[in-house]
């Protein structure tokens, strides 16, 4: 019987690498085309636009300018909701400022109202033997 001599370098990692890179690689190669056209039918459908006949194509575009419009329409509906809520806010805004200017103008009036006159005033002013000469008594 002989004894086999074994090289101590035949299992090293450079040698294991070197031995499966091409299994590998070729793995990896099928795996990215398996992605990519996985990708390629999530984005573009089954088939892909430039692969579809022509009236596949114009039924397409078709439906995209209906949506277009669709959006455009629910977008200008949108903004004249929105112009009508923010007038109507406005307004508010603004009869309600008329009403505190009302409320205050009536406040001022009153005030002037209670105000007692000078004469009143001058009346009151010095003592209490003035005030009755002044009164007439």
């Amino acid at each position: 019987m002989q004894v086999k001599i074994k090289n101590p370098w035949e299992s090293s990692f450079e040698n294991l690498t070197v031995s499966a890179a091409k299994p590998v690689k070729k793995v990896v190669t099928e795996a990215v085309k398996v992605t990519a056209e996985d990708v390629k039918k999530q984005l573009f459908g089954e088939k892909p636009p430039e692969e579809m006949p022509t009236e596949e194509q114009q039924k397409l575009r078709a439906e995209e300018q209906k949506k277009s419009a669709e959006v455009k329409r629910r977008m200008a509906r949108m903004e004249e909701e929105i112009k009508k809520i923010r007038e109507a806010r406005l307004q508010k805004e603004q009869q309600v400022k008329h009403e505190e200017k009302k409320a205050a103008s009536a406040k001022a009036t009153a005030a002037k109202e209670k105000e007692t006159p000078i004469w009143q005033k001058m009346i009151k002013m010095g003592s209490q033997a003035e005030r009755r000469v002044n009164a007439g008594g």
